[in-house]
Parts: C-alpha cells; sequence; structure tokens
C-alpha cells in the first residue's frame, strides 16, 4: 500500500488543480460579461493562482521524494525555457499587477528539460512571494571555481537571477526562511547534480541565482598543429564541474 501514495496524493493534487482552472475560468467569463470589474477579478484570481501552484509544487515535491523523476539530459537554451515561462504566465502575471524585465541572453546546456522548467517556475515564484517588481536575467559567465589548463579559458557556466523589489519592509527577513520554494529549488539542484543555488536577501532587491555547471562551451578556433590537417573549430564539449 505504501507505494501507492506517491500516486494518490498526486491524483489529489490533479484535481485540486483542475478545480482551480475551472474557477479562474469562471472569473474570467463573469468580468467579461461585465459582472465584475477588473480589479475584483484580481482580488479573487490572485489566491486561486497561488493554490494552483501551490498544488504543482507538492506534486513536484512527492514526484522528487519518491523518485519518480527519470532524467534525460538534452541540449536546450536556459533563456528560451525562461522566455517560455514569462509568455506561458503573462495573464497571470498582469492579474496580478507584476511587471517583469528580461535581460535574456542566449547560453546553452545540458539538463532533463522538464527539470529546467520546474526549477525556473520555482525560482519566479519565490520572487513573487516577496514582490512585485522583477527583473531576471540570464548570461553565461565564466567559471569561479577549480583551476583549468594554462592557455585554456575558464569552463563555461550558465547563469540566471532573478531580483525582487519588496514591496512589504518585512520581506527581506521572511525571505531568509527555509519555505516550501526555497526547500524545492534546493532539491530540484540537487536531482540534477550540477546546479548550485544561492540567495541574497540582507537587503533589496533580494537576489535567487542558479548556476549550471553543465553549459556548453563555445566553438572556438585552434591553430593546426604539425601533421595535424583538421585545423579549425574543435567539437562541441561540455564545461566540467
Amino acid at each position: 500500500m505504501d507505494a501507492h501514495w506517491p500516486d494518490l496524493a498526486v491524483a489529489v493534487t490533479e484535481q485540486a488543480i483542475e478545480s482551480v482552472d475551472h474557477l479562474l475560468r469562471g472569473l474570467a467569463l463573469l468580468q467579461q460579461r461585465g459582472r465584475i470589474t477588473e480589479a475584483e477579478y484580481r482580488i479573487l484570481a490572485v489566491p486561486a493562482l497561488r493554490l494552483k501552484h501551490c498544488g504543482i509544487q507538492a506534486q513536484q515535491i512527492v514526484r522528487l521524494q519518491s523518485g519518480q523523476v527519470r532524467q534525460s539530459h538534452e541540449k536546450v537554451d536556459l533563456a528560451q525555457v525562461v522566455a517560455a515561462v514569462l509568455d506561458e504566465r503573462r495573464d497571470a502575471l498582469l492579474a496580478q499587477g507584476v511587471t517583469v524585465q528580461r535581460r535574456l541572453q542566449p547560453v546553452e546546456l545540458f539538463i532533463d528539460p522538464t527539470l529546467a522548467y520546474s526549477l525556473v517556475q520555482t525560482l519566479l515564484e519565490w520572487g513573487l512571494q516577496h514582490g512585485s517588481q522583477l527583473e531576471v536575467g540570464v548570461e553565461p559567465r565564466p567559471a569561479e571555481d577549480g583551476a583549468h589548463p594554462a592557455g585554456e579559458p575558464p569552463p563555461r557556466r550558465a547563469w540566471l537571477e532573478l531580483a525582487v523589489w519588496p514591496t512589504d519592509a518585512t520581506a527581506p527577513a521572511s525571505a531568509r526562511t527555509d519555505g516550501v520554494l526555497w526547500l524545492l529549488a534546493q532539491q530540484l539542484a540537487r536531482t540534477d547534480g550540477g546546479i548550485v543555488v544561492q540567495r541574497e536577501v540582507e537587503a533589496a532587491p533580494l537576489r535567487i541565482s542558479a548556476t549550471f555547471r553543465r553549459a556548453v562551451a563555445p566553438l572556438h578556433h585552434r591553430s593546426a598543429q604539425p601533421g595535424d590537417r583538421t585545423g579549425g573549430h574543435p567539437p562541441v564539449d561540455l564545461a566540467q564541474p
């Protein structure tokens, strides 16, 4: 029987998420028909959206705890993943009065696409807990950890950061607690094994970041060596942890 508890928990949360979706569609219909104002819609929709994402987080926690996550590492562009998450949630963010500035540079890495999507969603939710003015950045960075061969560039990392300007003066204190979203982000990073998640919460803006070790090294030109007729570009390889 114990083996069925994870499936049961996931099924219950799926029903809760489906019910919230029905509620949101009903609220949208009432607004379209002029039965409620936009402000009233926002007041009702924001807690419903938070409830929906709590259900999604519960599903993720159950799957991680039960070992149901089966990773399939693929080459993905982290900037595209972040952009897809923000585009998918554009209407919900507008309903919550959230503004998001993007600074997204292309950077490829090897990661399970579902895990990458879940981590970006989790970091975004962490930011939304503390404020409604966000800035999201993605860029490649050289590794600052470990040595590398002389004359060679340092290994490449993919770096994602979310900065949030708190709307509440007590936000820095609450952000220091190990809440569900922070613990979930850490667990997702541990599941991947090549991600480091950090936060800076002493003063505004609050920041949460993820450094991805398995970034794809860019192609670079190498000189032909004696006896080497190929020259040109070496194959793409993985930046080592």
